[in-house]
């Protein structure tokens, strides 16, 4: 049986969509035009900032990212990304 890590490959879509994207992207952009799973895409930013990949430029009152940026010196060899394309 063939198991996929859609949570990975989740992430990989986010990760490339941010390359793509020069300065502050709103995370509804993400949602949009990523190609990620709606439901995964917050939980996403959230291990992508953790890790030093981005970082949030904007949030809700609650906390919730509302914009975020790569980080300048993010590498884009990420773990959780690992073997998949």
């Amino acid at each position: 049986m063939n198991d996929i890590n859609y949570k990975a490959v989740d992430t990989r879509k986010i990760v490339d969509y941010l390359e793509s994207c020069p300065g502050n992207i709103p995370v509804e952009n993400i949602i949009r035009f990523s190609g990620a799973d709606r439901l995964r895409v917050y939980p996403a930013l959230f291990e992508l900032e953790q890790s030093g990949f981005i970082e949030i430029v904007e949030r809700e009152e609650l906390g919730a990212p509302l914009a975020v940026r790569r980080r300048r010196d993010a590498s884009t060899s990420l773990s959780m990304t690992e073997g998949v394309k």
